[in-house]
């Protein structure tokens, strides 16, 4: 295998170039906008919905000697509710919200496995 880089000209370089500025950009834009949601108001209390947000991607490239190339990419992201933030008179309270989903799939799945490993 070679150990020169290979160089991309022309419309497919400036391509390529957007694609990893577009991707960039995105990836530092992460703010607190997205964390935390616009305050509201309740009464005397002020209600902040707050979010766990998580993201992740990657990327690659690769050739043969036949000049041969390709590439590739890809990425997820996720967000989900964790508490909620009142702030009142009697002073601020965090009340984190809970997934009885994700517990309840969890305790099967432990379950099961205690169980399994049990039968041998």
């Amino acid at each position: 295998m070679s150990d020169e880089l290979r160089t991309v000209h022309g419309d497919q370089g400036e391509q390529l170039r957007e694609q990893l500025a577009t991707g960039l950009d995105k990836l530092m834009s992460v703010s607190a906008d997205r964390v935390f949601s616009e305050p509201v108001r309740v009464g005397e209390t002020v209600v902040i919905p707050a979010a766990a947000i998580m993201f992740g991607g990657g990327f690659g490239f690769g050739g043969d000697k036949a000049s041969n190339g390709g590439g590739g990419g890809g990425g997820w992201n996720d967000g989900r509710p964790v508490a909620v933030i009142e702030a009142g008179p009697a002073g601020v309270h965090v009340r984190p919200i809970v997934d009885v989903t994700k517990i309840g799939v969890t305790l099967v799945a432990a379950t099961l496995t205690v169980w399994r490993a049990t039968r041998r």
